[in-house]
């Protein structure tokens, strides 16, 4: 379900006013102020997203009327390209962000060369350890949406990416997967408790920063740092898709643990050389 619809019909009413609420914003929807406007009998509409956090206030006097609508999305075509945004984003939005990332590739101390931009995503998804990251990309939504378009028309390669919680390195690291693993296990006699460096050494992640930072030994922990990992957060790396999952590692017993990963998008931005 992509989210809700809530026509509100013109009974006299006072109060019952709708609150939405998203990360650290809030908005007030008045159907009764917006009708009482009108010189004829009109229908007050509002439609948000399933992930954001919405109120009723109490109604003080009369009536307060709504059908409210489940919204979903699919792919227009059964064959339709699955790279291809579903939900359209704001024109004046997008080209707003896209106005400002275009300032930032031309600068030369951008970046200078070159890297990966990551963006925490800010709204939440039906993500399972059976989702393909390809397919999730149709579903974005909001300013996720707004952000992947602009990073694909500045041919800045943006894809989805599972970030796995390496928690024995501590909070501000994590590896890099381009696919969700969905029957962690792993040989104990090798890796000990690090479901990590199994992920590194077996499966082909990337050991990454999951906060910014300059600090030139940010990977190492895995071994050399060559800044392939190094992630320049341009929106905090955030769990609000997490998934949690127990992990087994075999050996003379077996042992249970769990292994948490988000997904996030990530932009890889060439040497400033090389940009237009």
């Amino acid at each position: 379900m992509l989210g809700s619809l809530v026509i509100v019909f013109p009974t006299p009413h006072q109060g019952g006013e709708l609150v939405l609420r998203h990360k650290d914003r809030e908005w007030t929807f008045d159907a009764n102020a917006l009708m009482s406007l009108r010189s004829s009998p009109s229908l007050a509409y509002v439609a948000f997203y399933s992930d954001i956090e919405h109120e009723v206030l109490k109604v003080t006097s009369g009536h307060r009327i709504t059908l409210t609508y489940n919204l979903y999305s699919a792919p227009s075509k059964p064959n339709s390209n699955p790279t291809s945004l579903t939900v359209t984003p704001s024109p004046s939005v997008s080209d707003s962000f896209q106005v400002r990332l275009r300032g930032l590739l031309k600068s030369p101390e951008f970046l200078p060369n070159g890297g990966s931009l990551g963006f925490g995503l800010s709204h939440l998804y039906p993500v399972t350890f059976k989702t393909a990251l390809e397919d999730l990309v149709q579903y974005l939504k909001g300013e996720d949406a707004h952000i992947y378009r602009a990073c694909q028309e500045l041919q800045l390669k943006p894809r989805l990416r599972m970030i796995y919680d390496d928690r024995g390195s501590g909070p501000e690291f994590g590896v890099m997967m381009a696919e969700i693993i969905e029957q962690p296990c792993y040989d104990y006699y090798r890796y000990g408790v690090s479901y990590a460096s199994h992920l590194v050494d077996e499966l082909g992640g990337i050991p990454v920063n999951k906060v910014s930072s300059d600090s030139p030994g940010m990977v190492k922990w895995f071994g050399e740092d060559d800044g392939e990992g190094r992630i320049t957060w341009i929106s905090p790396f955030n769990g609000r898709n997490q998934l949690k999952d127990f992990t087994m590692a075999y050996g003379n017993e077996v042992s249970v643990g769990y292994i948490y990963c988000s997904p996030c998008l990530i932009a890889h931005v060439p040497p400033a050389s090389d940009r237009v």
